[in-house]
């Protein structure tokens, strides 16, 4: 909102053009220019205030029937209108805009005033290009190409208002080859830049995949549960008399192929266990966590300074999705709590990679190590083998 000391400096300059020499010497002040430069300031001031506490904002455009209603030009005179308009046109507090309802202006604050004031034509046409385009930024050809400037006088417009801190150059992630200028002090858009997933322009993947492990062990640990009895219970194995038996005619094949007894994969027993005692919650459950949920567990862990909003979070909980590591739930409506959407992990994603495989490894067969030397009525055969028999049983 504009003081009532800058309303004061408005008006210094016209009321000594207004005044005239008298007799005796002595300055008298012009009646006829007192009462433009009081409509004048009246009408910035009134403007102003709608800009920044009205129900405008810097993009509003005042017409000439706007200006009138504010009951400030004297009798409605058209020509006191147009002796104002003009009169803040030329002190640069307004800007004319043209639309289909006709000629406009918009209100620029004083300090704004002041920077194109000192600024010259070029520059001035050049400024206020880029002063439209906001946190947008706009190309350096589409400024040479508006404003039918030669190469070398748009260059040196630039360097100038550079030199002065008025302008800056940016990139674009949509355009990264551009040139594009921006007001120095402005931030570029989300657009422009990319968001928080974008580092100088380029994407950072890194900070994504950290985030998103981070979602994910989040999400995997209310989305199971863990039964450390059954763990303990399945590694306990099954019957031992039948294993040692495989295990025995295997050995015997294998030494007569000339090759080492393969080594008993314990890692895998053990990543194997613990898959089986994860067990998935009932039908009812309503604790999965949602967007919001997981937008607070981020910025409460303090993994980074930025400050990560809700739409964020959700490209990436899309995308894990997508990969099939995540899928939504719909919850249900419970203690006054509105249905909402959560999120849980799958099953298949607490199992490695490389421990998925395809159609055929599925089965029993598809990853036996014995594969070779299995056949009916041989050292290694299904019916006697301990593993088909825990599978379907």
């Amino acid at each position: 909102m504009a003081s009532s000391s800058t309303a004061m400096d408005l008006d210094e300059p016209s009321k000594e053009a207004s005044k005239t020499p008298g007799l005796g010497g002595k300055n008298e002040v012009d009646p006829v220019l007192e009462v433009l430069n009081d409509a004048k300031r009246r009408v910035y001031q009134q403007c102003w205030d709608e800009v920044t506490h009205g129900e405008g904002n810097r993009q509003t455009v005042f017409y000439q029937t706007d200006i009138l209603d504010l009951g400030i030009i004297p009798d409605n005179n058209i020509e006191t209108l147009l002796m104002v308009t003009q009169a803040l046109l030329d002190e640069k507090l307004f800007k004319a805009v043209h639309s289909s309802e006709g000629l406009g202006f918009r209100v620029r604050s004083e300090d704004e005033a002041k920077v194109f004031r000192g600024l010259s034509a070029d520059q001035e046409l050049v400024y206020g290009l880029i002063d439209e385009s906001e946190a947008e930024g706009i190309w350096h050809k589409t400024i040479k190409a508006r404003l039918n400037l030669h190469e070398t006088a748009l260059t040196l417009c630039l360097k100038q208002l550079q030199q002065k801190g008025l302008v800056g150059e940016m990139k674009s992630v949509q355009n990264p080859s551009r040139k594009m200028w921006i007001k120095a002090h402005l931030r570029p858009s989300e657009r422009a830049t990319g968001g928080s997933w974008y580092t100088d322009g380029e994407l950072d993947e890194v900070f994504i995949q950290q985030i998103c492990d981070l979602l994910y062990a989040h999400i995997k640990q209310k989305s199971f549960y863990f039964s450390s009895s059954a763990y303990k219970k399945s590694s306990k194995g099954g019957k031992k008399p039948s294993l040692k038996e495989a295990s025995a005619a295997r050995d015997k094949v294998l030494a007569s192929k000339g090759l080492d007894k393969p080594e008993i994969d314990d890692e895998r027993s053990s990543r194997s266990r613990k898959y089986d005692a994860y067990f998935p919650m009932p039908a009812d459950y309503n604790g999965y966590p949602n967007v919001d949920e997981l937008t607070g567990f981020i910025h409460n862990i303090g993994i980074t300074s930025q400050l990560l909003v809700s739409s964020e979070i959700q490209q990436l909980l899309d995308i894990m999705c997508f990969d099939g590591k995540i899928e939504r739930v719909v919850m249900g409506s419970y203690e006054g709590k509105e249905a909402s959407i959560g999120y849980k992990a799958t099953r298949r994603t607490l199992r490695d990679e490389h421990e998925l495989g395809s159609v055929l490894t599925e089965a029993p067969c598809g990853r036996c190590p014995v594969f070779d030397i299995c056949d009916e009525g041989g050292p290694v055969n299904p019916k006697e083998l301990f593993r088909f028999k825990m599978k379907y049983n």
